[in-house]
């Protein structure tokens, strides 16, 4: 929503620590940039949700240490590093692909009660055998199972709704 790359990312200047900016702007052009940007977003997303926390976290307390700096579209890599609070956290791993030029996809490894990281599937697998699967809406869906009947009224009112609904005046005429 914002009216250029450098307004949003002054916008969000809180949300990635000086190391991470000049990476983040050592890129060639804006959209390399931003490209930039969301790669290193996909890697604090996924350490909020491995833990377990929503956005109130500080995500200054994260920083990322990119690795390598170009990602090749469907090959999964290991190598990046993350500090938390200056020190490297060595019992996380993070898993970055590329899926296509536009998306990044990072999942978050770290060290959990009664699970070994050495044992499990994701590090079993072959080396060339794909880690990530694109799944479509259907695919998602194919299994669901309604839980109330279909209603063609709720429906037909839905979609007589406005696209952009326009805010509502708080006086009284």
């Amino acid at each position: 929503g914002s009216s250029s790359i450098p307004n949003f990312f002054h916008i969000m200047k809180r949300q990635f620590t000086e190391t991470e900016w000049s990476v983040i702007k050592s890129m060639s052009n804006e959209w390399m940039q931003l490209d930039m940007f969301y790669r290193h977003w996909a890697l604090k997303e996924s350490f909020l949700k491995a833990i377990g926390v929503g956005i109130g976290f500080n995500l200054q307390r994260i920083e990322f240490n990119v690795s390598p700096l170009h990602l090749e579209i469907g090959k999964v890599y290991k190598e990046t590093k993350m500090l938390l609070d200056g020190e490297e956290e060595e019992e996380w791993t993070f898993e970055e692909t590329r899926l296509d030029d536009h998306h990044h996809v990072a999942v978050a490894l770290g060290k959990q009660e009664g699970f070994m990281q050495k044992d499990s599937d994701v590090h079993s697998m072959k080396p060339n055998q794909p880690q990530f699967t694109l799944l479509t809406f259907e695919d998602l869906v194919a299994s669901g199972i309604p839980v109330a009947p279909e209603d063609s009224a709720y429906w037909d009112n839905f979609c007589s709704k406005q696209e952009n609904p326009v805010k509502q005046s708080s006086h009284s005429s």
